[in-house]
């Protein structure tokens, strides 16, 4: 299914490396807040968006495929 859903993205050296659908942006901000106390800020770059996407629901979890 094709949809629009916020995404925390997550780029190294400019590069997308993984990305994780979230409920809503403040549970996205949450997540990325505790990631970069978690990570190397210099290298890895978290990012909170509304992107457009290809989903599937996973069990019982919304999942993004590939972003459009």
């Amino acid at each position: 299914m094709t949809e629009v859903v916020i995404a925390l993205i997550m780029y190294l050296n400019g590069t997308m490396i993984e990305h994780t659908h979230k409920e809503t942006m403040s549970s996205c901000l949450k997540s990325k807040r505790i990631a970069m106390r978690e990570i190397n800020p210099e290298s890895v770059v978290f990012s909170c968006k509304k992107v457009k996407a290809k989903t599937e629901i996973y069990m019982g979890g919304k999942k993004i495929l590939k972003i459009l």
